[in-house]
């Protein structure tokens, strides 16, 4: 399972170091896409498998179904960890979820975030306790 908050920066290639617990845990090949909210998500090959799959579910004559398949599908790259555990992600996904330096990496179970550091901050704190739970009892509660 991936796990934990990590803070770190881009190098000056524009590489990210994945932090080795995560980087164990995704294998030597992975999918970077953008996220759904302003960020980045890597995946492994099998977990964007069943993701694609999910979304294949749906006709693809529904206008949310094609929506969501130009998000993810076209903004996506396949990428492989090089010897330092670094990954070179595109510019242009970088640039379409405002990266520029100095991110958080944050371990989701089955799936890796990448966010600006500014913009994760600025989500935290909008972030409040009565959201929390009522976000919580939408999944059927907190046990």
């Amino acid at each position: 399972m991936l796990l934990g908050t990590f803070e770190h920066n881009l190098d000056d290639k524009a590489r990210l170091t994945v932090p080795s617990k995560l980087r164990n845990k995704l294998g030597e090949l992975v999918i970077v896409s953008k996220g759904i909210e302003n960020c980045l998500e890597i995946r492994t090959p099998d977990s964007f498998e069943r993701l694609r799959e999910e979304i294949g579910k749906n006709s693809s004559f529904n206008a949310a179904t094609r929506k969501i398949e130009r998000l993810i599908l076209s903004n996506s790259e396949e990428l492989s960890f090089d010897n330092a555990g670094r990954i070179k992600i595109s510019n242009g996904l970088l640039e379409k979820v405002g990266i520029t330096k100095q991110v958080y990496i944050l371990g989701l179970g089955d799936r890796v975030e990448i966010w600006d550091k500014s913009a994760y901050e600025q989500l935290e704190s909008e972030m409040d306790a009565s959201e929390i739970y009522d976000a919580a009892e939408k999944l059927g509660g907190v046990k």
